[in-house]
């Protein structure tokens, strides 16, 4: 009896104290709503918090209180409302003292006079870097609204890398704010949406926090596309009672069947929400009417072991969909989500969706990273978190001067976003942006292997640089010293790594170009101006022509000599008009116009070593691609030196240079092969069937090739072999055309003769 006279006096107490803060706030501050919202917070924190700890937050609300004054929110509220909200939706997260007081203070910088050093000195340098964190940039001038934005979310992540408390305070205040969005204009609700849907929800799910992604998502989309939205929820929850009864049945079902094998488990049916129906629309190309399984089923255990168990009695209780099984226990996600999913073909006949996963799992799949803060005291798990987030920091790495445009890319590209998992022949994983290439996982591998690409094999079949891995994918990467990066692969690469590898190599070779066409302008102008004075020692200095030059490219709209020099090397310009120009501006040059020689067209230059194969050693010998093998560029070369036919080139790994004795083999290597068309065997096998050999003709067309000749024969087993002679530009082509035919119907293999 006095135990409970001591409990209910110490629980009196609490609310007397809860109730004490809510007095001291300002009356500019106060309603009925704030006084729920602090209740409802309070209710929460004080089951995990000390008294002592109670206390700190509640002065954290009176000065977040008072420094708001008479601010307002949208909605007409007092501003504190807003703080506390936020502050209650960490408070499920069960968070932190200090995170609670961040929350509740992460205005007072951006919209009061309060200073970061003030916070620091009242609560803390912890509170202090956490609000200054989730702080916008002040009125600082940028270009455009996207600059803005960019800034910020690079200063979110810079202070992530240290304290991931920051964005989940972020993802709060986002959350509660998209909850009072119908308060704005239509256009800023718009604006907010999209940018929730692209930015925020992206980064709760690269954390983990599933929770706050679907409710970001859900809320973004009813105001980023209302027509959709109340449309799907319309028709779902049309069907929602059949639903609900099917999974009724199904819980049911298998609650009797865990029961007689003694295991203890609850059971959730789990609607799907609409953002997730509208993606899964728009994956598939189907209507709402046609998704079935709008509802899935959630088994939760106590360990890993029984998860396993309850799988096998599922599939023995309903038939499993092929190819429609992830295990996230034995393989989890970068955001450290665990847990069994499997289809089923449900007791009504459609597909149902199956998750299990032990409650730990559930904690993280609903909470994901402010989850594993929990765990702050414990130093391994802190060490596999910090592990885990490693994508936080090379998120911003080499980031940091970047144009904000850029760092957006790379943000998008790399973090806001699903990954697929694909491996390399010896097993290595390698996580990718959804969506990646063959040509991003080359770049993944190393820079050189991206730079050599010529083609790949995912799964043993050879794919176009445009085909879209997918989780388990087996990739195996072609490549060429004579590889080189292609402008089209910007295209279809998905990574940033990939973006700027590709880009700083076509920088880099534009710059070559440049250069070597300045030194040749240079060249041609002043051979030009040496006839027109042999003896410039006595006539004009080097000085005279240089300011001339300057002179003329001004007036010609360039920026300098040396741009001038460029016009020249490029053919845009003739070194005899220049020259003529120059001399007309000279000291003590006549001036006369008639000087002044007007431009030839452009004229193309022809370089006199455009022989296709260069022989080391010797020059024009007759030099022969030989017809075994069909080399074309790309391929690595060996000559071989015939008494009759001059030198014969065979690739290096062709059957027949190993019968050839090694003094007889010459070092060669491709020159320019410009614009030439090469010819290729290619052998293909696939079931016989009328039409096969017009889709494989249809396959070469539209690789950009040709088939000059064709042979084909049955080889048994209802199987077709056909010998196809393919023109191609070089090696990377020839894997394209490859990989388009491989894409034809009942084909089974196809291989290079």
């Amino acid at each position: 009896m006095t135990g409970d006279v001591k409990k209910t006096s110490s629980k009196k107490e609490m609310f007397s104290l809860r109730d004490s803060f809510m007095g001291r706030i300002p009356e500019s501050q106060r309603s009925v709503t704030v006084k729920f919202a602090w209740q409802e917070l309070w209710s929460k924190v004080s089951r995990y918090l000390s008294r002592e700890e109670l206390m700190d937050l509640g002065e954290a609300l009176i000065f977040a209180a008072v420094a708001h004054g008479d601010q307002k929110r949208g909605t007409g509220e007092p501003y504190i409302i807003h703080c506390v909200y936020v502050a209650s939706l960490l408070a499920d997260m069960k968070m932190d003292l200090q995170t609670m007081q961040a929350a509740l203070l992460h205005d007072c910088i951006e919209d009061t006079v309060v200073t970061k050093e003030e916070l620091v000195e009242r609560f803390g340098s912890e509170v202090g870097v956490l609000v200054d964190g989730v702080t916008k940039l002040g009125k600082l001038p940028f270009k455009s609204f996207e600059d803005y934005q960019a800034e910020n979310l690079r200063k979110m992540f810079l202070v992530m890398a240290k304290d991931i408390r920051v964005v989940l305070i972020k993802l709060a205040d986002r959350t509660h704010n998209m909850r009072t969005l119908g308060a704005l204009r239509k256009d800023k609700q718009q604006r907010i949406a999209k940018e929730t849907l692209e930015i925020y929800a992206p980064l709760a799910h690269r954390l983990g926090i599933y929770q706050v992604k679907r409710t970001l998502e859900d809320l973004a989309f009813k105001y980023y596309d209302p027509n959709m939205y109340y449309e799907i929820r319309k028709k779902v929850q049309k069907r929602l009672p059949e639903r609900e009864a099917t999974i009724k049945k199904a819980i049911e079902e298998l609650e009797v069947r865990l029961k007689d094998h003694g295991i203890d488990a609850f059971i959730k049916g789990r609607a799907k929400h609409f953002y997730s129906i509208l993606e899964k629309m728009n994956r598939k190309g189907l209507s709402v009417d046609q998704l079935y399984d709008l509802l899935a089923m959630r088994v939760t255990v106590d360990d890993v072991t029984t998860c396993y168990t309850v799988l096998g009695i599922v599939h023995t209780v309903w038939k499993p969909i092929p190819g429609q099984f992830d295990d996230y226990i034995a393989n989890p996600k970068n955001n450290m989500y665990q847990s069994l999913h499997t289809t089923v073909v449900g007791p009504s006949g459609e597909p149902m969706e199956v998750q299990i996963r032990t409650w730990e799992m559930h904690w993280l799949a609903e909470y994901g990273v402010a989850a594993h803060w929990r765990y702050k005291e414990g130093s391994n798990k802190m060490d596999d978190l910090d592990t885990k987030l490693e994508w936080i920091r090379q998120a911003i790495e080499g980031g940091q001067e970047t144009r904000p445009e850029e760092f957006m890319e790379r943000l998008k590209d790399d973090v806001l976003t699903s990954d697929v998992f694909v491996f390399t022949p010896q097993g290595d994983v390698k996580s990718l942006p959804r969506g990646a290439s063959p040509v991003d996982f080359a770049f993944a591998v190393h820079t050189q292997v991206g730079n050599q690409y010529v083609g790949a094999m995912v799964n043993n079949r050879i794919v176009p640089a445009d085909y879209e891995l997918q989780n388990g994918d087996i990739v195996k990467v072609l490549t060429s010293p004579q590889g080189k990066p292609s402008r089209d692969w910007l295209k279809v690469v998905k990574s940033s790594k990939a973006k700027l590898k590709i880009r700083n190599y076509f920088k880099h070779l534009d710059s070559v170009a440049k250069s070597e066409a300045i030194q040749r302008g240079r060249e041609l102008l002043d051979r030009e101006l040496k006839k027109r004075y042999p003896d410039q020692s006595n006539s004009h200095s080097q000085d005279d022509i240089g300011a001339a030059l300057n002179k003329i490219a001004r007036d010609m709209g360039y920026n300098n000599g040396e741009d001038v020099f460029y016009s020249i090397g490029s053919n845009a310009h003739s070194p005899g008009s220049i020259a003529a120009r120059i001399s007309a501006v000279l000291p003590d040059s006549p001036g006369d116009s008639s000087n002044v020689v007007p431009d030839p067209a452009p004229q193309k230059m022809i370089r006199k070593d455009n022989l296709d194969i260069f022989v080391e050693g010797a020059e024009g010998v007759l030099v022969k691609l030989s017809d075994c093998c069909k080399p074309v560029p790309g391929d690595s070369i060996v000559g071989f030196s015939t008494r009759v036919r001059g030198i014969t080139v065979h690739r290096e790994n062709c059957a027949n240079i190993s019968k050839i004795p090694s003094e007889r083999l010459i070092q060669v290597s491709w020159g320019h092969t410009g614009k030439k068309r090469y010819e290729a065997r290619i052998i293909v096998d696939a079931l016989d069937r009328p039409g096969l050999f017009s889709d494989v003709a249809q396959a070469v067309s539209q690789a950009e090739s040709s088939l000059p000749s064709v042979k084909a024969n049955q080889i048994g087993g209802g199987q077709a072999r056909m010998k196809l002679e393919v023109t191609v530009r070089n090696l990377e082509h020839l894997y394209t055309v490859i990989a388009r035919i491989n894409t034809v119907k009942n084909v089974i293999d196809v291989n290079r003769g």
